[in-house]
Order: C-alpha cells, then sequence, then structure tokens
C-alpha cells in the first residue's frame, strides 16, 4: 500500500492480510500513491506474531507515564518502540543514505485494543520529523482558509467540539494526529488520515450526526468515518489562527476565554513532541513556539449548546 501525503510517498507493507485491512480502515478516503511509477520517501513495515521478539537487556532510556510506551536503544542510530500491549517496532533516527525504513511486530492484542492507529503514526513520527513534518494531538478543521486547532485529552469534550464544526460546514484537516510544517510565512496544518470515532452519548448533543450514522455502534463506539466522509471536504493546508483548549464544565452557555501563551506551549508540547527523539526535540519545540506565539489561543468552557460552538468558534479566526 503507497500513501500519498502531502509532499510525501510513504510505503506500508505486510504480510498479514488483518494489518492491511486495518491499514485500508484507518487511510479511508485518503489518495494512494501508484506503486509502479513510485519510489516511496519512507517505510513502515510490520508483521504479526504470537510473541514479541525479546527485548534488549539494557533498560529503556524512556518511558511514558501512561504505561504505554517504552524506547530502547537499537542496533547503530536505531530506537526500539515497545507498546506494552503488544508491538515490538525498529525506528531509524540518524541520516540515512537508503529509504527510511521502521519494521517491527505486533501481536493481536495490540490489533484488538484499539492501539494501531497509535502504533502507526507513532512508528512514522521521527520519520515525518526528518522530513520537516510534525506530529501534534488535535482536532482541526479549516473555515475561510484559516485553521482552528482543538487541543486536548481523552474525554475533554475535543472530537464532539470538532465534530459540531464538521456539520456546520468546515473543512476536515484532522481528528486526532494532524501534521504541522513552517512556510516562510508561518506554521501551517495539514491535513492528515485517521478513523473518526465517538462514544454514543455525543449523539445526543449532535443529533444531526445521529441521523446520519443510524445504529452503527460497535463495541460502544460510533465509527463515523465512512458517514462523515461522505459529506465532509478535506482542506487544502492552511495556517493556523487559533488553538482551542476544551473543557467540559456542564454549563448552559459556551464560553470562550483568552489563555496565556506559555501555558498554551506547555499543553502543545504535552499532546505533542516526543521527548525520546533527543536529536529532533529542539526544533519540534520551536516550531511549537512559533505556533503558540503565531495563533490566539483559547480556553473553551464547555456548556450544553453544542449547536452554539461552529458560531463561537469562528470569532477566534481572525
Amino acid at each position: 500500500m503507497f500513501l500519498t501525503l502531502h509532499d510525501l510517498t510513504i510505503q506500508l507493507t505486510s504480510d498479514n492480510a488483518a494489518i492491511n485491512q486495518q491499514w485500508q480502515q484507518l487511510f479511508m478516503g485518503w489518495p494512494l500513491a501508484d506503486s509502479a511509477v513510485t519510489a516511496p520517501d519512507m517505510v513502515l513495515q510490520l508483521s504479526l506474531v504470537e510473541k514479541l521478539p525479546p527485548l534488549p537487556d539494557s533498560p529503556p532510556y524512556f518511558e511514558d507515564n501512561l504505561g504505554v510506551l517504552a524506547v530502547y536503544r537499537g542496533d547503530g542510530e536505531m530506537a526500539r518502540l515497545h507498546y506494552l500491549d503488544g508491538a515490538l517496532v525498529d525506528v531509524p533516527l540518524g541520516n540515512q543514505t537508503t529509504i527510511p525504513t521502521a519494521s517491527g511486530f505486533l501481536t493481536q492484542q495490540a490489533l484488538d485494543d484499539g492501539r494501531f492507529e497509535d502504533i502507526t503514526f507513532t512508528s512514522l513520527a521521527p520519520l515525518l520529523r526528518r522530513r520537516g513534518y510534525f506530529l501534534v494531538h488535535a482536532f482541526a478543521a479549516v473555515r475561510d482558509g484559516r485553521a482552528l486547532l482543538i487541543v486536548g485529552p481523552s474525554g475533554s469534550g475535543k472530537t464532539t467540539t470538532g465534530l459540531s464544526l464538521l456539520l456546520a460546514g468546515w473543512e476536515l484537516l484532522s481528528n486526532d494526529v494532524l501534521l504541522l510544517k513552517e512556510r516562510p510565512n508561518g506554521v501551517y496544518a495539514f491535513a492528515s488520515p485517521g478513523a473518526i470515532g465517538i462514544r454514543p452519548k455525543t449523539l445526543d448533543l449532535l443529533p444531526k450526526l445521529r441521523d446520519m450514522v443510524g445504529d452503527l455502534v460497535i463495541e460502544g463506539q460510533t465509527d463515523v468515518t465512512q458517514a462523515l466522509l461522505e459529506i465532509v471536504n478535506w482542506s487544502e493546508a492552511a495556517r493556523v489562527t487559533a488553538v482551542a483548549f476544551p473543557r467540559i464544565e456542564g454549563r448552559e452557555q459556551s464560553v470562550l476565554s483568552p489563555q496565556n501563551r506559555a501555558v498554551c506551549l506547555a499543553q502543545l508540547m504535552a499532546e505533542s513532541a516526543d521527548k525520546w527523539d533527543a536529536e529532533l526535540l529542539a526544533a519540534h519545540m520551536t516550531i511549537l513556539q512559533k505556533l503558540s506565539q503565531q495563533a490566539t489561543p483559547y480556553t473553551i468552557h464547555l456548556g450544553r449548546d453544542v449547536e452554539r460552538l461552529p458560531a463561537l468558534l469562528a470569532s477566534a479566526l481572525h
């Protein structure tokens, strides 16, 4: 499978049908490159195994505070990413004279636990950074050529807020994993593919969406990717003019309040930078600093008036 990601071509390869099917679902609606005429800029290769290979004898040099990822030093300029629920991927970090290739193994548990999207993008992220693209976890949408980033952890109201914008006609950039790249006139957000899943209670807040997806509910979540792609347009790259951090407060009316830029930078760092990739950490921090100075940061104090959010957030774009 050859994926066209802006000016890059990414080859995703596996000898396992289940892994290939997961990639097909993850990149639904995204342009595919012609493998017959295209040499990839980077490769991700994954195999399904019953048991992961043994870990290095030395302890990891990085462990996240969520108990999800540990990073070991591999051979040469390689990092070995151990996803604790069932994957092990070697990623090159140094300068490459050949096509950079991340390769590894995952178990059925990793597929069953819904970790596949994270494994894919976290494994590609170091390769993307070395081509000038930096990832941040955000829902991003565009109105009149201006991008708004909605940044927050799971359960903060990020997806519900973003979906309200799409239903109001905004263009889609990202549901969860967004690409940032610097251009001469500022930091731009670039669209990235990904599945869009929501909790069923969100449908109570967005009746228009409930009418679209009907009874498509799987294990407590609703996958709305296919339904949305039928009515939503992908946006071209857009300059980021606002960043909003949602906060569920149960009030009647939602309120938008200015946020401190230093706090904005700290929150962007928490939702973005891979601290284990020391070689590119300074560059990652620099683009986030420029973004926090370029875009106006806000806190969205979320109320029950979800239908009012598109108009409220449109006022934040300038």
